[in-house]
């Protein structure tokens, strides 16, 4: 009875089944024996699911309406949108604007916008370009659209942005598609926690003007992450000199930033230099919004202008994030520290939820079943363990790189 083109589809989610795997291990072996490092969720050092007080009490404070009502449009609330951007190009955000033309849309989550975005710019049989460590739904939400993916290296050998590579990649590609879609995940890259210099972003968006003389651009910047760089944030690099056939999409997640992961809120934040191009997006965005969800939890879209567009709460949200921070800090110096004396090799990190040790492809298999001998659960990439030290309590992260490195010899 399936449609031809769903006839194919079958998932198999190996990092959910690996989760449930270091649960029924701890049922066995006791919790306390058991390194569970598997899903992006930020655990405190008692292994219970963190939140942050701010969310907590102004969402028990939401109103029923606020709660339950629909949102008053497709594209998302007012004081939502006005929160958005001020949450991510700073409370007076016009002069990092003033060249280019932006439009915001509430999605469910970066999951949303990532998809709006592949649904919308990727014509059939077209291959979007992503980085060789990725967080995988790139690849299924590339291939439920009717596109493929290709993959640039993330890294040279000295450990930085792989310019050369990515150069190379995106002109292979440019000379034979319409339209080329590609993904970047910063700060705080999921799986590697690998964040791009100032110096990076210029060079890359430099090969991305040039690109734009044989082929349409879509840059998607996937920003999941931003409220655990260690850094600030400085994205206007991003925003310069934009040509007319360059889309700049910022996906955006409350998932991370306010612990609440199945609250199901994010955007799409599009900015071009082109007017036309903006409301060609916003037609066509509102239009896959109204068929696929419909819009967005009212609940979720009011907690977040609420805390952001109120200067007491956003202050004390900043605190918060920042103690998240300074634990995951320390969480990673362990780690890598521990990692170093023991030669257990681990790609550049910088900040965020994840550490990622290479490996060669083919064992994946094999490393994960040694992992799982000594209660080590965390998900096996093509290529790498991800550990998610943001679900690792401090007392457990001691000796896990010397008993990773045993597992890998």
């Amino acid at each position: 009875m399936l449609a031809e083109q769903s006839k194919s589809k079958k998932i198999f989610d190996n990092g959910f089944q690996i989760a449930k795997n270091a649960d029924l291990a701890s049922k066995v072996h006791g919790k306390e024996n058991v390194v569970n490092a598997t899903l992006g969720i930020f655990y405190n050092d008692d292994e219970e699911m963190h939140t942050l007080d701010i969310v907590n009490n102004e969402y028990k404070n939401l109103s029923v309406k606020e709660l339950f009502n629909y949102s008053s449009s497709i594209n998302g609330e007012e004081l939502f949108i006005e929160a958005v951007k001020q949450y991510i190009f700073g409370k007076n955000y016009s002069p990092v604007l003033d060249d280019n033309f932006t439009e915001v849309i509430a999605t469910p989550g970066g999951s949303g916008a990532i998809y709006n975005t592949f649904k919308n710019y990727i014509n059939p049989g077209e291959i979007v370009l992503l980085p060789n460590y990725m967080w995988s739904s790139y690849k299924l939400m590339s291939k439920e659209v009717g596109g493929g993916y290709q993959t640039y290296s993330l890294f040279n050998k000295k450990g930085k942005f792989d310019l050369v590579n990515f150069k190379n990649s995106v002109m292979e590609l440019g000379k034979i598609q319409k339209n080329l879609v590609i993904v970047l995940n910063n700060p705080c890259h999921n799986p590697t926690g690998y964040t791009l210099s100032s110096y990076e972003i210029k060079n890359l968006m430099a090969i991305i003007r040039e690109a734009c003389k044989i082929c349409n651009i879509i840059l998607i910047n996937d920003i999941a992450y931003m409220d655990f760089n260690i850094k600030k944030n400085n994205f206007t690099e991003f925003y310069k000199d934009l040509p007319e056939n360059l889309l700049l999409m910022i996906t955006f997640s409350m998932s991370k930033s306010f612990c609440c992961y199945g609250l199901r809120v994010g955007a799409q934040i599009a900015i071009s230099s082109s007017k036309e191009t903006i409301n060609n997006f916003l037609d066509a965005s509102l239009y896959t919004c109204r068929s696929v969800w419909s819009n967005i939890p009212k609940g979720g879209m009011t907690l977040f202008s609420n805390i952001v567009l109120n200067k007491k709460k956003y202050k004390q949200l900043l605190f918060e994030q920042n103690c998240m921070k300074n634990i995951l800090k320390e969480r990673a110096d362990i780690f890598l520290s521990e990692a170093s004396a023991v030669g257990l090799l681990t790609l550049p990190y910088k900040s965020g939820f994840f550490i990622t040790i290479p490996f060669k492809n083919g064992l994946e298999k094999e490393i994960e079943n040694k992992l799982k001998f000594d209660n080590i659960f965390a998900i096996i990439i093509p290529g790498g363990i991800r550990i998610a030290i943001c679900s690792v309590p401090k007392y457990k992260i001691y000796n896990l790189a010397q008993r990773i490195k045993k597992a890998l010899s």
